[in-house]
């Protein structure tokens, strides 16, 4: 009888789903016909490297976890020692009713390496680090914004709740209307200290703002950004802050093959429901890049304002349906201008219909 001096499984694949916590990873690893082990370790990329190689010398390896908190640092580490890893939406990996309702680790790794052994995962796009540390600062900065917007509705329901009247009213928060809000006595002690506070917090957020601004807008000047931000900025409507944030939410043009394909990331795509003969649109997909979503309805408002043209557009569509359909529409004709521009790598010329 011939015994195995040596493991060998050149010219085999052995199909590995993980799923990654903080403190543990549960790992599931198959061959395409059978499942071979199942086990935890704990969170490290090189742990998981070593055991594949000892255990599965020369055999080609692929691995597959859900999208999440830990982001790409496992991938990359991954490929780094020549293993094939990708990262894959969790509500794109097919599932059974009973693997929804009894859910647990255990099921959530076996069921990435069945769906990933079938060849039904697809992996979504990993930025390199520069263009995800940009992204992280805009995507911050986004975030200020919005919590300075919270406190500015705190400070208004305060004030109405409270029954206080200020002695003008204005849109924008100047100095002028924030002395006013300092300035005001309140009967009770309690409230005033209440109103003083939520004030102190809104000028750190503005002062916070404020810095997040500029280190945008130090990072636009860098050389990797300044071609792109002067084709984008061409176009009418976009400014430097939306300007970022299509380059670091987009990050790779030519990854996007046709426009239909760059408005369904943007979510400018409506969800269809049909059976046999019957269709149900049932309004714009809430499967989006909320970050690109979110700027290019408002660029798209800025964009009618300064250009004659859309402004037409805008005018002929507003005769057939309601103003948020209206702005779907121009969101889309604002996106191919921005795949326009980007891809042609030069500056939008005004009369070219998009």
């Amino acid at each position: 009888m011939n015994k195995v001096k040596e493991l060998n499984f050149q010219g085999e694949t052995i199909f590995c789903g993980l799923d990654v916590h903080k403190t543990n990873w549960k790992v599931n690893i198959r061959t395409r016909d059978m499942e071979l082990t199942s086990f935890s370790q704990d969170p490290d990329p090189e742990l998981l490297d070593r055991y594949l190689k000892k255990n599965f010398p020369q055999a080609d390896v692929a691995l597959a976890y859900e999208a999440g908190f830990s982001g790409f640092e496992a991938q990359r580490s991954l490929k780094k020692s020549g293993l094939k890893c990708i990262v894959v939406n969790a509500a794109d990996v097919p599932a059974t009713d009973k693997e929804r309702k009894r859910k647990d680790d255990r099921r959530d790794a076996r069921k990435l390496s069945r769906e990933l052994a079938e060849g039904n995962l697809e992996g979504i796009y990993i930025p390199d680090k520069e263009m995800e540390h940009a992204r992280s600062l805009v995507r911050q900065r986004h975030r200020v914004v919005q919590d300075q917007t919270r406190c500015k509705n705190r400070i208004k329901h305060l004030l109405l709740f409270s029954g206080i009247q200020t002695k003008s009213i204005e849109e924008r928060w100047s100095k002028k209307y924030i002395k006013q809000l300092q300035e005001i006595v309140c009967k009770a002690d309690p409230l005033n200290t209440a109103l003083n506070l939520a004030i102190e917090q809104y000028m750190q957020l503005r002062s916070i703002l404020k810095q997040a601004t500029l280190a945008v807008r130090t990072l636009a000047q860098q050389p990797s950004f300044v071609p792109v931000q002067k084709w984008l900025q061409s176009i009418s409507g976009i400014g430097l802050i939306n300007g970022m944030v299509f380059q670091t939410e987009i990050q790779d043009i030519y990854r996007f093959k046709t426009l239909d394909k760059l408005c369904d990331y943007a979510g400018f795509v409506p969800d269809i429901r049909s059976t046999n003969d019957k269709q149900r649109v049932t309004g714009i997909t809430k499967r989006c890049n909320e970050f690109l979503r979110e700027a290019i309805i408002e660029s798209s408002w800025m964009m009618i304002r300064k250009d004659p043209a859309m402004l037409m557009k805008y005018n002929q569509y507003r005769k057939r349906m309601s103003q948020n359909k209206v702005i779907i529409r121009i969101g889309k004709h604002l996106l191919s201008r921005i795949r326009y521009v980007w891809s042609k790598q030069k500056e939008y010329e005004r009369g070219i219909v998009q």
